[in-house]
């Protein structure tokens, strides 16, 4: 009786624990978007749950290094390893140098995902190479990299571009705008709201469920101004906890700036789509790429998401049209469409409607999608890229190869 009345009473601290301090051990963490632009997960999560993760990251703060003093100047850092992103960060940095950017680059990877002779060929552009397991033991990867490349930069102000991410024009002006100086950091708006019943509110002690998520393919930032805040942001990024609330690291940025009750300024011009739809064959890709905007409204980044440059062919053209709320909209509705490309192989296309503009892509940039092919194309001519072609296949496919090749 005493064994059975044992077992009982650790049943019984056991699920008290499950329910205090963890997700719902039965119910999987689900997030779903709402035809109202809410972003929804399942999870509300216990009050000793919320105020165990805002002691810790209260506690974290107080053991923040001061701001590393070798940090100098202004610079761009992107996160690029393996084929598929080395190919996006090489479209992406020949059309900053082909803007005229001046700029310093430096690309970050974990081992084993560039190679010595791609490592040169960047080198060639005025990018520095950096490899995450120089600066840490730890493991860090996926999301985390992001945040972990802009605190390790040898910059003091960062403009961080996702590798997918194609600026339009040459992006230096935007350090000297006026909202940045102010801020110390310029963020860009993504389509939808996190749903304030998410416990991440009471985690950060805000109520600001009325704004916009943020995107994080680009940012802006201080380091110096913001050294904190952006601690805090890794330290969401390191914690899996975060990441069953939260959708990537994308608000991570935001919700780090919200805790410390720090001021960030979001442009106001409503991120758009671009890319086509022919219903005839049932192809549907609007939301293959985001486009964002500067200060005036203007494009200033194409941002392809889904249909990247391995893939695309050297001569296939997708961005057709713009697709985009207007800035004063009263209207938005989100839906899913279920698209058949090929038989029995449906996917969820994601569309707006309401207060929107559609708008010809040659219009309002001309050729640009044509210059991202010539340099797609050319990339593909040459000979360090063949042979990391043939790299990245077998150190994905064939155990072993990459202890082999270092032996």
């Amino acid at each position: 009786m005493d064994k059975m009345a044992d077992f009982f009473r650790l049943l019984k601290l056991y699920i008290k624990y499950i329910r205090d301090n963890h997700f719902s051990a039965s119910r999987p963490i689900i997030s779903r978007l709402t035809r109202s632009g809410i972003r929804v997960i399942n999870f509300r999560g216990k009050r000793r749950f919320v105020e165990k993760l805002k002691n810790e990251w209260k506690e974290f703060l107080k053991g923040v290094s001061l701001f590393p003093e070798h940090c100098k100047g202004r610079g761009i850092v992107i996160c690029a390893g393996g084929i598929r992103y080395l190919t996006c960060a090489w479209v992406n940095i020949k059309l900053l140098r082909k803007h005229g950017c001046k700029l310093p680059i430096e690309v970050w990877y974990t081992t084993g995902e560039l190679t010595d002779e791609v490592i040169d060929a960047l080198s060639a552009l005025d990018v520095t190479c950096k490899n995450v397991k120089d600066y840490t033991d730890r493991k860090v990867s996926g999301f985390a990299l992001k945040p972990f490349a802009i605190c390790n930069s040898a910059f003091i102000e960062v403009l961080f571009l996702d590798a997918d991410n194609n600026a339009t024009v040459d992006p230096t002006f935007l350090f000297e705008s006026n909202e940045y100086q102010a801020y110390g950091a310029l963020f860009w708006p993504d389509f939808w709201k996190t749903d304030k019943m998410n416990p991440i509110w009471k985690i950060i002690e805000s109520d600001a469920y009325h704004e916009y998520e943020q995107e994080s393919g680009q940012l802006l930032i201080n380091k110096e101004k913001c050294w904190k805040e952006l601690n805090l942001c890794l330290y969401f990024n390191l914690d899996d906890r975060y990441a069953k609330l939260l959708y990537g690291d994308k608000d991570t940025f935001k919700f780090a700036w919200s805790a410390l009750r720090s001021r960030y300024f979001m442009i106001k011009t409503p991120v758009g789509f671009c890319g086509f739809s022919d219903t005839a064959n049932k192809i549907y890709s609007w939301g293959m790429s985001m486009v964002q905007h500067d200060f005036e409204g203007n494009i200033i980044f194409v941002h392809r998401n889904l249909f990247k440059w391995d893939i695309t062919s050297d001569d296939e053209t997708a961005w057709r049209s713009i697709k985009r709320f207007k800035v004063d909209a009263k209207e938005k509705r989100f839906y899913f469409i279920d698209v058949d490309v090929r038989e029995k192989n449906p996917f969820h296309a994601f569309d707006i409607a309401g207060d929107i503009e559609i708008v010809d892509f040659k219009e309002l940039l001309g050729d640009f999608e044509m210059g991202c092919l010539q340099i797609l194309k050319e990339l593909r001519c040459t000979e360090f890229y063949k042979r990391f072609l043939l790299y990245s296949y077998f150190s994905t496919f064939s155990p072993g190869f990459l202890h082999r090749r270092s032996n």
